[in-house]
This record gives C-alpha cells, sequence and structure tokens, in this order.
C-alpha cells in the first residue's frame, strides 16, 4: 500500500481543518447541509467508520445521535483533535466513556474486519486522493469494511467549484487565477502542494460522471447523487440566511433530485450500496 503521500501532509499541517465547516458562510452551508443528509439517510443505532473525518465534527454529531461512531484520520494532530472532541463528560461529577472512537489510520488501509460496518463515510478521501487507482482502491476498502447491504456516503468536489468560487471573491483580475482554471479544467487538479498558498488545498476536482464511474468501478450499486450547497452556495447574503437556516435547508431539499443542481454545487455526495 502507497503511503499517504508526505506533500498533503505538510498541506493538511497548515489547513485548520476544524474551523473549516464552522465558519460563517460556505462552510457552515456544508456542515449543516451534510448533518440534514445524515438525519435522513443514515439508519438509526448505525455502526460507522468515519474515514479521513479529521478532528470529528461530523463524528461528534453523529455519536449524540445515537450512532457508534469509530473515525480515522491520517494526520495525527487530526486523531488528537478528535480524541480532544470525543472526550466529554456526562455530567460535571463523573467522567463518561468517549463520544467516540479515534485512530489514525488511511483510507486505504482501514484496520477494521471485513462486513464490520454499517455506514462507511469518505467525506475527504476522494478528493484528496488524486489518482484514480488510489480512490478506487479507497472505496473497495470501504465495501470490504460494509455489512452486506451496508452504505457510503463519500463526498466529491466538483469540476468547476473553484471557478464559481473565485468569482465570488473577486479574483478574476488575476492571470494567476486563470492559469489556474486552465489546469484544473484539463487535469482536474489543483497547483502542486509545493505552489499552493497557505490555507489552499491540494484536491481533485471531479465531475459528477466520474465520481458514479468509480462507483461502478468499486462494486458498488444503487449509486445515487445529491448536491451538497446545491444553488445556494451561489448566494451573497448566505451569512445572513444562515441565522435561520431551515428554510434556505428546506428550498435546498426539494431541488436536490434535480441533476441540473449537481453542476453548480460545489460538493456532491454519493449514497451508494455495496
Amino acid at each position: 500500500m502507497q503511503n499517504f503521500d508526505q506533500r498533503v501532509r505538510r498541506v493538511y499541517e497548515r489547513v485548520d481543518e476544524d474551523q473549516r465547516l464552522w465558519k460563517d458562510g460556505a462552510g457552515e452551508l456544508i456542515r449543516l447541509r451534510t448533518w440534514d443528509l445524515f438525519d435522513r439517510l443514515l439508519p438509526a443505532g448505525s455502526r460507522i467508520a468515519d474515514v479521513g473525518g479529521g478532528p470529528g465534527t461530523h463524528a461528534a454529531y453523529l455519536a449524540r445521535a445515537g450512532h457508534d461512531v469509530i473515525l480515522f484520520d491520517p494526520m495525527p494532530a487530526h486523531v488528537a483533535a478528535a480524541q480532544a472532541r470525543a472526550s466529554v463528560t456526562s455530567c460535571e461529577a463523573a467522567p463518561a466513556s468517549p463520544l467516540f472512537e479515534a485512530a489514525v489510520a488511511e483510507a486505504r488501509d482501514l484496520p477494521l474486519g471485513d462486513a464490520s460496518v454499517d455506514v462507511v463515510l469518505l467525506m475527504g478521501p476522494l478528493y484528496h486522493l488524486v489518482e484514480r487507482a488510489d480512490r478506487i482502491a479507497a472505496l473497495r476498502e470501504a465495501a470490504r469494511v460494509l455489512r452486506p447491504g451496508g452504505l457510503l456516503l463519500a463526498e466529491i468536489i466538483t469540476r468547476y467549484a473553484w471557478i464559481m468560487d473565485a468569482t465570488a471573491k473577486g479574483l478574476l483580475t488575476d492571470p494567476e487565477t486563470w492559469n489556474d482554471f486552465a489546469t484544473i479544467i484539463r487535469t482536474g487538479r489543483s497547483k502542486e502542494p509545493e505552489k499552493l498558498a497557505r490555507g489552499g488545498f491540494w484536491v481533485y476536482f471531479h465531475r459528477p460522471d466520474e465520481l458514479r464511474t468509480e462507483l461502478e468501478l468499486a462494486g458498488y450499486t444503487d449509486v445515487r447523487l445529491l448536491p451538497v450547497e446545491g444553488f445556494a452556495g451561489l448566494l451573497d447574503d448566505l451569512p445572513a440566511r444562515l441565522r435561520e437556516p431551515k428554510p434556505l435547508l428546506d428550498a435546498i431539499r426539494l431541488t436536490e433530485n434535480e441533476a441540473s443542481m449537481l453542476g453548480v454545487s460545489a460538493h456532491v455526495l454519493a449514497v451508494a450500496t455495496t
């Protein structure tokens, strides 16, 4: 098994992964929309492997919802943060068991037995593994640990996400922005890690049909693709709308089965079974 790329480690040592899903605007929308999908898609009381789960934002939410969660991440700092998040107390007087388990491991080599979990989450590995062979390996490893009929939820970043984001951020007058666009459209990849600005991501940008193909190559069936942000990611008053998020989340739900929404969403979630 190929080790987790050391260049990727250096990139993500500089990224505040814990802050990403809590900041105003796009990150908060991703978190709230993802949790809305979890609430509707995941069977109650599932045994869940949160693979590439970072500092445990999703794992903590799912554990509090009654699921049995084990988190894996290749970054020791992320696992330490997840373990700290999991070490809560049930009351001030007595410590409780951790909310969830957390351990260092990566998506292509999970320390789990065959058919040992009900659900696998891949909420980051498919865009951090920039080679198709590695993504297929991660998907097959997820299938190995899933029980028959188990559920996979896997997220990607879509091919034109940076074009939408850079436009919203007013970066279209920078020639380097256009160089980035050309590279992403041609190769699906962002800049090499050594050229990224601090806080930047080295990722693979999928086309939605590529994701479906990769899932089918890995042996999954009943593949369903859902936009995460959908059209709401394009709203310029998003932070204000998220002060009372329910109406916006309800509106996104109404459009989540419309295929055209996949193209305007920065993130797409695949739901599939073994």
